[in-house]
């Protein structure tokens, strides 16, 4: 994945990078990218706009590295959506600012129930 973010970053041609977990290879895949854009001084930002467990990894994965810039998320939303994934520790952002899980792992207590009545429609109950 840091192929594709290379040549941006040799010729200095983005102001910040904006991989997502998800998609850039995980937290290994994203930690080169993140290591490769730190020699150039290019901040990271995370794209995100996943459910709990991508939030919390971001948020995780923010505080790993010391050129992280911000995470967007799909939290605050009408529906809370993300916020209703969790049974208890809940997202908690104050001022913005999203605080890191500490439970174990990533910190997720899943709300079955919730997450039951949100399938999308004809996907089969995987819990």
């Amino acid at each position: 994945m840091v192929a594709g973010f290379r040549p941006f970053l040799d010729h200095q041609a983005a102001d910040i990078i904006h991989p997502d977990l998800a998609f850039a290879g995980g937290f290994t895949g994203t930690k080169k990218i993140a290591d490769y854009a730190a020699l150039t001084r290019t901040p990271l930002a995370l794209h995100n706009v996943g459910t709990l467990v991508l939030t919390f990894a971001s948020a995780h994965f923010g505080a790993a590295i010391h050129h992280f810039y911000r995470s967007e998320s799909a939290l605050g939303r009408p529906d809370r959506r993300v916020e209703g994934m969790a049974a208890s520790n809940p997202p908690e952002v104050r001022e913005g600012r999203l605080k890191v899980p500490t439970s174990p792992g990533l910190g997720l207590d899943f709300n079955p129930d919730f997450l039951q009545q949100n399938l999308a429609p004809g996907e089969p109950w995987w819990g």
